[in-house]
C-alpha cells in the first residue's frame, strides 16, 4: 500500500500525525520529488499540481488530502474550489487523480476515531491499526510552532495555504534589499480565528476567519511597519468582507493589496518608499 503526501497547502500542519501513523500502519509514504512541469499557474498553486502529477505517476494507491477548512461548508456564496475542495480542483489538471484520504488540516486528539477509521480502512487489520494508533497518538497534540521575529518588518496577510513555499523567497529578497523582515502571524491558527471573529464580518470559513485575523493581530503589532495583502481572485482570494472594510477603514500603516505574481521588487518600493 502506498499512499502520496503533499508537502504545500498545509502540509507543515497535519502531515507531522499523518506521515508518522501511516509508516506504523507499514504504509508506505510517498513524497514528490523532482516537481518539474511547465504550467500556466501562479507558483503556489502549480507546485501543489505538480506534486499531485508526480505522485499520480509514481502510482500511489490513495493520496491524502487536506481539508484546509476542517469540515465547515460555506453556506453564502461560491468559494473557490482550491478554498473548499482540493480535490475537485486538482482533478481539473490531474486526470486519473488517486483516490483521496481527506483529512482535517490541523491536528486535534479529537481526529483519533477518523485516524482509526483510516487505518482500517488501509490495513485491513484493526489490531495494526490499534497498535499504530498508541504509537502515535501523541502527535495529534497540536504543537504551534511561532515564527522567530525580530526586528521590523513587513507583516503578511494571506489565505494560510500561502504561508509556506519557495514563491515567498523571492518577496523575502526583494524586502531584504530594504532592510526588511516578512513577518508572519505568531499566534496559532485557533488564536487567530478568534482574532477574526472580534472583527465581526461575518465570516464562515476558517481561512477566511484566520486571514482577517492576520489583519487585526498584525494591523496593531509594534514591529509591524506596513502591511501586505495577498489576493487572487480565481485560486485564494481574501474574503471580500475583509476587503471591503479595508476599503472603509483602511490600515493606519502602509498597505497595498497585490496578486500572486506580482513584482515583489515593485511590491517592496510602494510599500516602503526610500
Amino acid at each position: 500500500m502506498r499512499v502520496g503526501v503533499l508537502q504545500s497547502w498545509l502540509g507543515n500542519r497535519y502531515l507531522p500525525f499523518w506521515e508518522a501513523y501511516l509508516r506504523a500502519l507499514e504504509v508506505e509514504v510517498v513524497r514528490a520529488q523532482g516537481l518539474e512541469g511547465e504550467l500556466s499557474l501562479p507558483l503556489p498553486i502549480r507546485r501543489v499540481v505538480l506534486e499531485a502529477l508526480e505522485l499520480k505517476g509514481q502510482g500511489v494507491d490513495y493520496l491524502l488530502l487536506p481539508d484546509a477548512q476542517l469540515g465547515v461548508e460555506a453556506k453564502r456564496g461560491s468559494p473557490s474550489l482550491w478554498m473548499v475542495d482540493l480535490e475537485a480542483a486538482l482533478a481539473q489538471f490531474v486526470p486519473g487523480l488517486p483516490p483521496a484520504l481527506e483529512v482535517p488540516a490541523e491536528l486535534s486528539p479529537d481526529l483519533a476515531g477518523l485516524a482509526a477509521q483510516v487505518g482500517q480502512t488501509l490495513s485491513k487489520n484493526p489490531m495494526l491499526a490499534r497498535r499504530a494508533l498508541e504509537r502515535t497518538k501523541r502527535l495529534l497534540e497540536a504543537s504551534h510552532k511561532p515564527p522567530l521575529l525580530s526586528g521590523e518588518g513587513v507583516g503578511l496577510v494571506a489565505q494560510p495555504m500561502l504561508l509556506q513555499g519557495e514563491w515567498l523567497e523571492g518577496l523575502h529578497a526583494a524586502l531584504a534589499q530594504k532592510g526588511l523582515r516578512l513577518i508572519l502571524a505568531d499566534k496559532s491558527p485557533a488564536e487567530l480565528r478568534q482574532e477574526g471573529a472580534h472583527l465581526e464580518l461575518g465570516l464562515e470559513l476558517p481561512t477566511d476567519l484566520e486571514a482577517a485575523g492576520m489583519h487585526r493581530y498584525l494591523s496593531r503589532l509594534g514591529r509591524v511597519r506596513a502591511l501586505l495583502y495577498i489576493h487572487d481572485p480565481e485560486y485564494l482570494p481574501l474574503p471580500t468582507p475583509l476587503r471591503k472594510l479595508l476599503r472603509r477603514h483602511p490600515p493606519l500603516k502602509p498597505w497595498r493589496m497585490v496578486g500572486l505574481e506580482d513584482d515583489w521588487g515593485s511590491v517592496a518600493a510602494g510599500l516602503i518608499p526610500d
